[in-house]
């Protein structure tokens, strides 16, 4: 039975192994770990000692019956990997401040703040700012990503959902690469805050887990504000030094600079005659850039 477990082991991807199945392993232990300890002794370490005698002795004893067991291991450490990425999809809508039903309202009070706030820092420090560059989402995340379209428009005076695909067409190799692992760490932070939910439900039966839960959150949320940070600027330099071959590369004339008239007819160009309300709005970015097929996406 060992020889078989090293032997599926090696033909596992690594990449699944570490970003799926182990850290599903550690939930379920935790899990086992919740259901036996209990309130009462949440550190008793005879429970944790009688549990892996008893696992040994499983295997010993009843290899058949072990392995059994653990394809349901592996079973429910998948499911809860899959469990905790769907979390941290309901996390990166969060993070970029499209928050819709019952929060609208607080998302437009929450924006509101900001702004306010962001206003009172200028004004001390005797600045100004664009309206547009002012919080207009009710998290620092996604303003940080708005920005970039944002940036975009104020310097080129093009719509970045419209030249992004075009110009990811255009890029090397390595570039590409920087731009979808600045996407994948974004990814794997609200994945991690997606796993710190998954965590604080087992604080019902062992309340250390609740502990572990903030933990992962804060880790989480700092990862995701920096990811956004590095993203953002990975995205943005990218159109700084493609925007002028990708103009030409459609047929315009460029020296040195944009011009305002070339701008609107590279806009016009890739709209194709749709009316502006059909592409105006807030732009995802992270969801317009393509994975590479090596990308880690857990």
């Amino acid at each position: 039975m060992t020889a078989l477990i090293g032997e599926v082991t090696k033909r596992l991807p690594d990449r699944w192994l570490v970003g799926t199945l182990l850290p599903g392993l550690v939930w379920l232990t935790v899990f086992g770990i919740a259901v036996r300890q209990g309130h009462a002794h949440p550190f008793s370490p005879q429970v944790v000692t009688d549990t892996a005698k008893a696992i040994g002795t499983l295997v010993r004893d009843r290899p058949t019956e072990a392995l059994a067991w653990g394809g349901f291991a592996v079973g429910g450490a998948v499911l809860a990997s899959t469990i905790a990425r769907g979390l941290g999809g309901a996390v990166r809508s969060l993070w970029w401040g499209r928050w819709r039903g019952p929060l609208a309202w607080v998302a437009r009070l929450v924006t509101r703040l900001r702004k306010r706030r962001a206003k009172r820092v200028l004004d001390k420090a005797g600045t100004r700012l664009p309206e547009r560059y002012l919080p207009a989402l009710p998290t620092w995340i996604g303003d940080r990503l708005r920005l970039v379209d944002a940036r975009v428009d104020a310097q080129y005076g093009l719509v970045l959902a419209l030249i992004w695909p075009r110009l990811w067409h255009r890029l090397d190799a390595e570039t590409r690469a920087v731009v979808a692992h600045a996407r994948g760490r974004l990814d794997l932070a609200a994945t991690l805050v997606g796993w710190g939910v998954l965590y604080l439900a087992l604080a019902w039966a062992w309340w250390p887990s609740a502990v572990i839960a903030v933990g992962l959150a804060v880790v989480g949320a700092r990862r995701g504000r920096l990811a956004a940070e590095v993203f953002g600027g990975a995205v943005e330099s990218t159109v700084d030094l493609g925007v002028l071959g990708l103009a030409e590369a459609l047929g315009h004339k460029v020296e040195h600079a944009l011009t305002p008239s070339v701008a609107d007819a590279i806009n016009d160009q890739l709209h194709k005659g749709a009316t502006p309300q059909v592409i105006a709005g807030p732009v995802v970015i992270p969801q317009q850039v393509p994975r590479t097929a090596d990308e880690d996406t857990t």
